[in-house]
């Protein structure tokens, strides 16, 4: 507990300057105008929630009776009159006017207009700094009374920056008349956490008159419970957010490592494709040689059938489209013009001269012939036709 009111000392003062600095200050009535419009602009029961967290209880004094007001978004409701009985049955009944939705507002002593002093000084810009204590030692000079004998209030209504000066009004009220308001009160004053008035024409001032000393300590639990759930909250959010980057991460990784494989698996596919067309291309281009001319077998069968019984032949070759016969025969001459009708060969003609052969009594020759062309087809010599390709 010491340790707890040795910082709200600590903390007291400058919070204290801050909040007068605040009061008054265009920042405040900027924030005050912005959130305003914020609020208009949700649904009716959204900004009955707002009204309430900004709502306080208002105690006004009317003879033998107490009014029991609350204060919402700047209006006043009356809730109840109650007797002023100086006894705890008194907080009771109060306590249950309120209901429970309101009983832990915070608890004001609204005193009617006149009795409080207003005046309005003229400070140098820096006393805003430490506004209570400069206040304090102008009450005797600014009123006729000293800073024991009143309890007083002062706020920042504008500061020229020109002149370094601000216009701070004082309000004053003597501890007499305040100590005369709250007695009836009984136990109810023991509950207040600030004594505002009215002014003339019966609005709240919007200031605290009651010694700090004797105001009601505000329960922070409350606060202090919705910060944790908001910073629980933050936590949450932050983590779900991590959580969700890391996820979309990982999916970015998956992804990226399944196209490296369809791009590897595209580039396998390309390299067989092509691997296919070249061979489709070499076996077509084979094929396709091979239509364009006659097949061996019957080229030997024609070349058989053409030549005289008086011919051997010791070799039959081919070679880049040639054909190339090597034998003997007793007239080697006449195979030309016997080779010539043939409709598988082109252009024969002895190759080399002719020797004759002393063992066998015959000539022995090299003919060369080229291979005709599939059916149609004739030598460029000849003239180009068509060409159709061999039966198999």
């Amino acid at each position: 507990m010491a340790i707890s009111q040795s910082i709200a000392d600590r903390l007291g003062a400058p919070l204290d300057r801050a909040r007068t600095r605040y009061a008054g200050s265009p920042l405040q009535r900027f924030l005050r105008w912005w959130f305003g419009e914020l609020v208009s602009m949700l649904p009716t029961r959204w900004r009955a929630l707002f009204a309430e967290g900004h709502a306080r209880v208002l105690y006004a004094s009317v003879g033998t009776t107490v009014e029991l007001r609350i204060e919402e978004a700047g209006r006043e409701s009356l809730l109840a009159s109650i007797p002023l009985d100086a006894d705890a049955d008194m907080v009771a009944r109060i306590d249950a006017a309120l209901g429970p939705n309101r009983v832990e507002r915070p608890r004001w002593l609204l005193l009617p207009g006149g009795q409080v002093l207003r005046r309005q000084i003229s400070l140098p810009a820096a006393a805003t700094e430490r506004l209570r204590e400069v206040v304090a030692h102008e009450l005797d000079r600014q009123t006729p009374f000293r800073a024991d004998q009143v309890a007083y209030d002062c706020r920042v209504l504008s500061v020229d920056a020109a002149s370094k000066m601000a216009q701070v009004e004082l309000l004053v009220l003597p501890k007499d008349k305040l100590d005369a308001a709250l007695a009836p009160l009984g136990p109810l004053a023991a509950r207040l956490s600030g004594v505002d008035a009215r002014d003339a024409e019966g609005r709240p001032l919007q200031c605290n008159l009651l010694p700090l000393e004797r105001r009601q300590p505000v329960d922070r639990r409350r606060l202090w419970l919705n910060l944790g759930l908001v910073v629980i909250a933050l936590v949450a959010l932050l983590f779900a957010l991590n959580q969700m980057l890391e996820n979309r991460s990982n999916a970015v990784e998956r992804l990226e490592s399944e196209v490296a494989a369809r791009h590897q698996q595209a580039r396998l596919v390309g390299a067989l494709a092509k691997q296919l067309e070249e061979a489709s291309a070499g076996a077509n281009f084979l094929a396709q040689t091979r239509a364009m001319k006659p097949p061996m077998l019957a080229v030997l069968a024609d070349v058989s059938a053409r030549i005289p019984d008086n011919t051997w032949l010791e070799r039959f070759s081919e070679q880049d489209g040639q054909i190339y016969l090597t034998g003997l025969s007793t007239d080697a001459a006449g195979l030309v013009a016997k080779l010539q009708a043939s409709k598988m060969l082109r252009s024969p003609a002895l190759s080399g001269s002719v020797q004759p052969d002393a063992l066998t009594k015959r000539d022995r020759f090299t003919l060369v012939a080229d291979l005709a062309g599939p059916p149609g087809k004739r030598s460029p010599s000849n003239g180009a036709a068509n060409a159709q390709p061999f039966p198999p």
